[in-house]
């Protein structure tokens, strides 16, 4: 309760700034990086984690084929941290890359960014408004309200709302 009350209200949480998605949850298991927080510490270096990269192993432990108890518990405190501070190697194949890097990364509070990639897109039919929409939390308002003064300006006639990674609010 304390950590999703933070979260929905100040938008911190401890971890690295990497939305994983797991597309296969049990062996062969793959997880790869959906999205990332910008300034976090997915983004800067040495991880500079982008969209796409696969996750290998974590803490040395084999993400795509463990299957002990013991294992499992180490890949999700790796993926998951609960706290800041704590610190976990990967191996991940970026995409495009045919071999894999060792990163390792420190949990942080990180703080949430709710509307990301505001943006237009000119079509032939007009200027086509678009924003990635993550999180129906607290300080997702004064984003919103800004995307759209931005978007309004840009004189936008038609909107699209990006909200793939939005876990519903």
């Amino acid at each position: 309760t304390d950590q999703w009350q933070a979260l929905s209200q100040s938008g911190v949480e401890a971890g690295y700034g990497a939305q994983f998605l797991i597309t296969a949850s049990s062996p062969p298991r793959k997880v790869v990086v959906a999205y990332t927080e910008p300034g976090s510490p997915a983004t800067t270096p040495p991880a500079n984690l982008a969209r796409g990269a696969q996750v290998l192993t974590v803490d040395g432990v084999d993400l795509i084929n463990a299957t002990d108890s013991a294992s499992i518990a180490k890949l999700n405190e790796g993926l998951y941290p609960p706290t800041a501070g704590a610190s976990h190697t990967f191996s991940v194949l970026d995409p495009g890359a045919s071999a894999p890097r060792t990163i390792t990364m420190v949990s942080a509070n990180v703080t949430s960014t709710p509307v990301q990639n505001v943006g237009t897109i000119r079509t032939a039919a007009g200027t086509v408004g678009y924003m990635l929409f993550n999180d129906h939390i607290a300080t997702a308002e004064v984003g919103l309200i800004d995307a759209i003064n931005q978007l309004k300006a840009s004189g936008a006639s038609d909107l699209v709302v990006d909200i793939r990674y939005n876990g519903g609010g």
